[in-house]
């Protein structure tokens, strides 16, 4: 895998955050890739330090994955993630988070 053997952090071959780049500010998704990057290396607490929501939700997108795969492997089961009130609730979730982690008090 690509970006198990490349870190984010020294390697210019990621694209930058346009949002980052024209505002100064951290989008909802800035340092994702490089906390994916520690995660598939074991290191939660630097994973945590880059992108503490891509960490705290990694798991739940893990599961959310294996729900619609039982959802289409067997028509019985029923998929949770697909009421809207997931999108919903997934939607104010990132949006709180955009504007936490740019607050100067937190500095997140």
């Amino acid at each position: 895998m690509f970006l198990y053997q490349h870190d984010p952090s020294w390697s210019h071959l990621y694209p930058r955050c346009v949002f980052h780049a024209l505002t100064g500010l951290q989008c909802p998704g800035c340092g994702a890739t490089r906390a994916l990057y520690h995660l598939l290396h074991a290191d939660i607490s630097s994973a945590i330090r880059f992108n503490a929501f891509f960490v705290m939700f990694a798991p739940a997108l893990v599961v959310a994955g294996a729900a619609e795969g039982a959802a289409r492997w067997n028509r019985r089961v029923v998929n949770t993630i697909r009421q809207p009130w997931v999108s919903w609730a997934l939607v104010v979730a990132i949006v709180a988070w955009g504007v936490l982690r740019n607050t100067p008090l937190l500095n997140l």
